[in-house]
């Protein structure tokens, strides 16, 4: 039961877990996505307006251009239009709005038009007409820099479109280019914007060439006042009633739209009652980053908080024919109202159905925890060796599969256990038969090299005498091999005498003596040991492992004379070395690496694979290990290296003082 109830509670904690993780990616992705949609429309309408003012901008100096050229205007400021009667204007370009325009000597009854050509007054006309109520007004001066006209709308109810001034019109504040004076080209110049009464005011001069267009070609000029708020406004109008519905709900507030210039003033605001007035009063203290993007004419997007509370995302852009930045907002937390309100609304649905979920599970879990409380009692059983046992499950689900499984498994337990008998009794015949092949057949390989040196080194009493000794050796080698068929037990269990102190020298040159001397006719043999080298081993295991090493060495090396050394003495402190080196062919790398000191590994043809991975196992038994070192082609050496008698004795004696 209380398995049951920490199972339930883990499924429970794991459902309201992925409920609540459900819940907030849902959230969190479609967060993201209205965030996204949001900037993504912000930054459209940004860039949108920007494009629009500098575009609206640009058709107003094109036609005042296209003015400039006309070849009435430009007659009329070489004088020629102009009746002989209109006296000189005293002053110089450079005291331009000093110098008043010149008056009439004839009858104060005449019409002021009658100074002005008609082809002028109609061009002009239609300059101010065309751009209605974008246009203050326009002031036309001759080469000698005196004004001559000034146009403006006229006013409602007076009856006419444009009305034409020659007198009267000096204004302080009339103030154009000069850079004019020196222009290649008529190119609109555009004036810093100024603030007038009635809002801001951007002042265009225009060079009216009388001749050839160059820089010092004599030239009047034009000087005209753009309204710039309706520009503005115009542009704006796209952003805040767009031909096309906005992708959030109707219910949003409509975005707002901000124009700063580069003293952080507010020249356009969709509020009108804010505009004109400083960034800092017009907008909350959280755009305050924005307004110093804004006059350093950077582009981008930030969030904001606006003075309700509700955030803002805010995209900017330079209007690149002004020194302007221009800033379009979007209500943030009115976009994703709604999807706060399907989140919460989600979450409970997911909840709803987890808890109906568990509650299924809960049933579920507990008619399945009866099934496997049988199968757990049935298991339990098997392990502990009732084989026999069988496990009963009426229900149809996974838990009877299950228990069929254990039962199934029994009955292979029982047939795997009956095979296994006999498999190792079978492996262990084998493993002996494969020991006792290799011992016998080193053994018969040491008395054919004597009795290969026999014929012609007989005549020695020295060789007699070492061949009686070698054949002393090899009888008592054949002797102990046919004690260990009659002790199969032992010899399977692979015991030896225990390790103790012991001088190595004897050891390995009795080995030697068998193996190796032999073959002193064939081979070069080297031999170079220590008067003593003690080490922390037994007899029986050196002697196997110098015998194995000497003659996997002069097998390698074949009917091909080669060399065969044997070296030994001290190795790192602590430890004991001695080396059979030889000049055969050499291992791969390959076998080095994945088969050498394996059993039955071998690159002889008529080997059996067990010299090699007896040596490893007897040297590892006494705490040594086996160093290799051989290249394809180059020869083989195998180092052994052994724990030395004076550490063994050292430890011996901590052992004991402990």
């Amino acid at each position: 039961m209380r398995i049951r109830s920490k199972l339930l509670l883990l499924l429970t904690a794991l459902g309201l877990s992925a409920v609540v993780a459900l819940s907030v990616a849902a959230y969190l992705r479609g967060v993201r996505a209205v965030e996204a949609r949001l900037r993504g429309e912000v930054e459209r309408a940004a860039r949108g307006m920007a494009r629009d003012v500098g575009a609206r901008l640009q058709e107003r100096e094109d036609a005042l251009t296209a003015l400039a050229r006309s070849p009435a205007l430009r007659s009329y400021v070489r004088r020629e239009g102009v009746p002989s009667l209109a006296p000189p204007a005293s002053g110089s370009r450079s005291e331009l709005g000093k110098t008043q325009a010149p008056s009439h000597t004839g009858s104060s009854e005449a019409p002021v038009e009658d100074f002005i050509p008609k082809d002028v007054k109609g061009e002009v006309s239609g300059f101010i007409q065309s751009g209605g109520k974008h246009y203050v007004g326009l002031t036309c001066l001759d080469v000698s820099g005196r004004p001559q006209f000034r146009a403006e709308p006229g006013k409602s109810g007076d009856g006419q479109a444009v009305r034409f001034q020659t007198r009267d019109f000096y204004s302080e504040s009339l103030r154009l280019d000069e850079k004019v004076w020196n222009a290649s080209e008529p190119a609109a110049l555009r004036s810093p914007i100024t603030r007038e009464s009635f809002g801001s005011v951007l002042r265009y001069t225009v060079a009216i060439f009388t001749g050839e267009e160059n820089a010092t070609a004599q030239r009047g000029a034009l000087i005209v006042d753009l309204k710039l708020d309706p520009s503005l406004s115009d542009a704006a109008k796209n952003v805040l009633d767009p031909s096309e519905p906005q992708s959030n709900s109707s219910n949003s507030p409509p975005p707002l739209v901000v124009m700063l210039d580069r003293a952080g003033n507010a020249i356009f605001h969709s509020n009108d009652a804010l505009r004109y007035q400083p960034a800092a009063t017009a907008l909350p203290s959280s755009f305050g980053p924005i307004t110093e993007a804004m006059n350093e004419g950077r582009s981008g997007w930030r969030s904001f908080q606006s003075f309700d509370g509700d955030d803002w995302v805010a995209a900017y852009q330079p209007v690149a024919p002004l020194d302007l930045s221009v800033a379009v907002a979007g209500n943030y937390s009115v976009a994703v109202r709604d999807l706060r309100w399907l989140g919460w609304l989600s979450t409970g649905l997911i909840a709803l159905i987890g808890l109906g979920t568990i509650l299924l599970l809960q049933r579920y879990l507990r008619r399945m925890a009866r099934d496997l409380g049988r199968i757990t009692e049935g298991a339990v059983a098997i392990a502990g060796g009732k084989l026999d046992q069988r496990i009963d499950v009426r229900s149809s689900d996974e838990s009877r599969v299950l228990a069929e499984t254990f039962n199934a498994m029994g009955n292979r337990l029982r047939e795997q256990i009956a095979r296994e008998a006999e498999s190792r009794q079978f492996e262990s015949f084998l493993r002996l038969s494969a020991m006792l092949t290799h011992d016998l057949k080193n053994a018969i390989q040491a008395l054919s090299l004597i009795v290969g040196n026999m014929e012609q080194q007989f005549h020695r009493e020295e060789f007699r005498a070492d061949m009686m000794q070698s054949l002393r050796d090899a009888t008592a080698q054949l002797s102990g091999l046919v004690a260990k068929l009659s002790e199969p037990v032992r010899s399977l269990s692979g015991e030896f005498k225990r390790p103790r102190k012991l001088d190595l020298v004897p050891a390995i040159k009795r080995a030697l003596a068998r193996t190796a001397e032999p073959a002193a006719l064939m081979h070069e043999i080297d031999i170079q040991l220590p008067a003593s080298l003690v080490a922390s081993a037994d007899d029986e295991r050196i002697e196997k492992v110098v015998e194995n090493l000497a003659l996997n060495a002069l097998e390698a090396m074949g009917t091909e004379p080669g060399k065969l050394s044997v070296t030994a003495g001290l190795a790192e402190e602590g430890f004991v070395f001695f080396m059979v080196c030889d000049t055969g062919p050499g291992m791969t790398e390959e076998f080095q690496r994945n088969r050498l000191f394996h059993p039955f590994a071998t690159t002889k043809p008529k080997g059996i694979g067990l010299g090699l991975y007896t040596c490893h196992e007897l040297v590892r038994a006494l705490g040594g290990r086996v160093e290799v070192e051989s290249k394809r082609g180059s020869g083989a050496c195998f180092r052994i290296v052994l724990p030395s008698g004076a550490i063994t004795e050292d430890k011996q004696q901590s052992d004991r003082i402990e």
